[in-house]
């Protein structure tokens, strides 16, 4: 994997790509296609939400490590929960950080950079029905990310990525089973400090990175920066191309990053 010193003797040209994507826990077959695909986006960092413990789940992660990602995040113990995983080639080989969450394999916080100048929040937000226990799960997960993201907020840089299943009270069209709570969880994470970034790049563009079987379209998908971040975005796009391959029911997001340089005496200290 590269750290963050080699990406500093590449000089201030190297670029970061992250890139997140629903892998709705991927039969073996899928998990094939889906390997195509992510090969092909060749991003240094990948949010995979939608994880099982299941064969293609792990067919996939297993890939993954053989072309060099370094993979983080537990999957799901019981076989009807879903979680997140980060892969990534750049960074140091420690272990994720850990927060205090009653779903840990749904929220992994992973570091970037072996200066701590760069961190990554990864998330796959549960969805609810009307039934009371998954709508206290849901909303107990969102005020427990927005906390972990408020924890995290002032460092250096970081990056907020995943499926959030929820939209922005703008959102077209207007869906009206939202609820404000829902509504709410994204003002919290604009609160804390963090962008969205396609939403800045694009204003007043309505995007949609999950599409249901009757064709109403949903942004479900999602990549904020903090403030320490706020000038190293380089782009942002949605690609539809799993989604309209059929290997995925999401669009990936793909976010490019130019990180800032590690704080120079920092580096000093460690060539020394």
């Amino acid at each position: 994997m590269i750290s963050a010193r080699e990406m500093t003797d590449m000089g201030a040209d190297r670029l970061i790509r992250l890139l997140t994507l629903n892998i709705s826990g991927p039969s073996a077959v899928r998990a094939g296609q889906l390997a195509r695909f992510l090969g092909e986006a060749n991003a240094d960092v990948l949010v995979l939400t939608e994880t099982r413990d299941n064969d293609g789940t792990r067919w996939l992660l297993d890939w993954c490590r053989d072309e060099g990602y370094s993979v983080n995040g537990p999957l799901p113990a019981s076989s009807g929960e879903r979680g997140v995983a980060v892969a990534r080639r750049i960074g140091p080989a420690s272990k994720p950080v850990t927060v205090d969450v009653d779903l840990p394999h749904r929220l992994v916080i992973d570091e970037l950079a072996d200066d701590r100048s760069l961190l990554l929040v990864a998330a796959y937000v549960p969805s609810r029905d009307a039934s009371v226990a998954k709508i206290e799960r849901k909303r107990t997960f969102l005020d427990q990310m927005a906390r972990a993201l408020r924890r995290f907020a002032d460092g250096p840089g970081v990056v907020f990525m995943g499926d959030l299943n929820v939209i922005g009270r703008s959102h077209v069209p207007r869906y009206p089973a939202f609820k404000a709570w829902e509504y709410d969880a994204l003002e919290e994470i604009a609160a804390a400090g963090f962008a969205d970034v396609y939403a800045d790049l694009n204003p007043g563009v309505q995007v949609h990175s999950w599409v249901g079987r009757t064709g109403s379209g949903y942004r479900y998908d999602y990549a904020f920066v903090s403030q320490g971040l706020s000038g190293a975005v380089e782009g942002c796009e949605y690609l539809q191309e799993p989604r309209e391959r059929g290997i995925t029911d999401h669009a990936a997001v793909m976010l490019t990053v130019r990180p800032p340089l590690a704080d120079p005496e920092a580096r000093v200290r460690r060539a020394s």
